[in-house]
This record gives structure tokens, sequence and C-alpha cells, in this order.
């Protein structure tokens, strides 16, 4: 009963339309502009759990870039995910590097991700994130095919380098602009940690947190199938 809930819910979600931000100043916490907060490589089972738990208490919503493997590991989680109104996003089965592959050898790849996210939670993904970034034109190809959008990023703290642990906040804040798309993990403690402080600084700066598939709406961006998006700046 508690899976087809899930599923349901997901479901529910996944054909409602994107509801944007309110985008609403005030005299003591003008609007700055809209950021997407995004993790890759997961879902990790308790470490994610307690980002999700952060978020929650801020009202914020991520996108979550998974992994086929850890998706068996953690099936819950990802259902809890979907069900918490995240965008989730396809991240390959393996988190092989894919810019030296076939067109059919990323597709292969994608569609086994795709099939593990849908079965699981019942959500279909729009957006796909190379690992490492790495993309050609054999793996945008691949993407189109299959009605994907490729995501980068355009703010990177290197939040898996236990080195910049102490370093993540300041560099996202100081790196951050209106628009921006922001790479983390969930796989690490001290990156839902410093993911925690980054939201309760920007917000108290102006910005406000999306998906990435809201932040493109916002910004008057159509995600193209197959097309590689790295942020949306405001229109001028």
């Amino acid at each position: 009963m508690k899976r087809c809930l899930t599923l349901l819910l997901a479901a529910v979600c996944f054909l409602q339309p994107f509801c944007l931000p309110v985008c609403a100043g005030g005299p003591d916490k003008p609007f700055k502009g809209c950021v997407a907060l995004t993790f890759d490589d997961g879902p990790s089972g308790p470490i994610t759990g307690k980002l999700l738990d952060a978020l929650a208490a801020r009202g914020v919503k991520a996108t979550f870039f998974v992994c086929s493997y850890r998706i068996e590991k953690f099936p819950d989680t990802l259902c809890r995910i979907a069900e918490e109104g995240h965008e989730i996003g396809l991240h390959s089965c393996c988190h092989s590097y894919m810019h030296k592959m076939s067109r059919e050898e990323v597709a292969e790849d994608i569609t086994g991700c795709m099939q593990n996210v849908s079965e699981c939670c019942g959500v279909r993904p729009r957006l796909f994130r190379p690992p490492g970034g790495l993309y050609s034109d054999a793996l945008t190809e691949a993407a189109k095919d299959e009605q994907l959008s490729v995501i980068l990023w355009s703010v990177d703290p290197c939040d898996w380098d236990p080195k910049n642990k102490n370093s993540i906040v300041s560099s996202v804040v100081r790196r951050v602009q209106p628009g921006s798309i922001i790479l983390m993990h969930d796989l690490y403690a001290h990156s839902v940690t410093a993911a925690a402080e980054i939201i309760d600084r920007l917000q108290k700066e102006g910005y406000q947190f999306c998906t990435v598939s809201e932040l493109a709406e916002f910004y008057g961006a159509e995600l193209e199938p197959g097309g590689v998006y790295g942020n949306f700046p405001p229109s001028s």
C-alpha cells in the first residue's frame, strides 16, 4: 500500500505544472534572484535523509541527479525525494564517464537508469547530467533521442574533496549569481551541513531556491532535448 501511494503521489507531482517561486521582496529582504541547488551521485540513505530534512525545514526544492546502483541500495530514499516534490534527473547507471562512449552505449546506459527511476518512484526524468560533466556529440544525440536535456553547472565548490570542507560555503556565496546552478553531492555529511548554511546565507541575501526546470522557466529558457545548459542568466 505504501509503495502504491508513493507512485501515485509521484505521478501527480510529475504531471502538475512547475510552481515558480513567489519572487516578492520586501524592505528587509529584497528579491535578488533565483538559483538551483543540485545534488549528484545519490541517493545515499541516511545522508540524503538528513539533507531532505534540512531542505524541508527551509522550504527549499532541489534537483537530484541519481545513479542506478545507488537506487538499488536506497529505493525508499528515492521515493521520498519524489514524494517531497524535488526534481529527479539521471546521472547514469554506474557513474562511468561517457564522453568516449558510442551513441548506442550512452543510450543503453540512459535507458537503464531511466527504467530504474521509473520503476522505483513512478517518475520519468527530463534531465540528465553526465558524470564529470563530460559529454560529446554522441551523448547529446542519445539524450535528444530520450527527450532529455543535458544539465551542467555554473558553481562548483568541490564539496566531494575533504580538503575543501571549510571553504564550501564561502566558495558558493562568493560566486553565485541569479540563474546559477550549484553543484553538490548528497554523499557526505559535511555537504549536508554546508548546503543548509548556503541556503540560510543566500536566503538572507534575497535569493530564492527552485529546481533546475523551474529556474529555466523563470528566466525564460526553454529546455530542449539534447540541449546543454550550465546556467540561466536573467533576460536583458
